[in-house]
């Protein structure tokens, strides 16, 4: 049992990545890449201006991450480095399912998936 501390606000929701590592994303707009192994902060995402609601482990090393400010940012963890930013939404996107392959489903406040 480890104890990670890192956000500076509550913490949402959570994705297990492969190689003993875990995405936390909260309502402090970002994504923490955790080492579970010591507990070390590997690297911290930031893009989007609301709250990171959900998260999502695709193939490749990325994570999708979705979030209050109606977006959905797809994410290399190796690089940090952002790869899309996918718009559509007119309201919060509160949860995701990696899907087969590239495909990736969202729900959102404005009802619909």
């Amino acid at each position: 049992l480890a104890k990670l501390e890192g956000h500076t606000n509550w913490v949402s929701c959570l994705a297990a990545l492969d190689g003993d590592r875990l995405a936390s994303g909260s309502f402090d707009k970002s994504i923490i890449i955790w080492n579970l192994a010591d507990g070390t902060q590997l690297a911290k995402l930031e893009g989007h201006t609301s709250v990171v609601s959900s998260l999502a482990t695709l193939d490749g090393g990325r994570i999708a991450s979705g979030s209050g400010d109606k977006s959905i940012i797809i994410w290399n963890v190796a690089d940090s480095e952002q790869l899309a930013q996918l718009e559509g939404h007119t309201d919060s996107v509160w949860c995701l399912a990696a899907l087969d392959g590239d495909r990736l489903a969202s729900g959102s406040d404005d009802k619909t998936v």
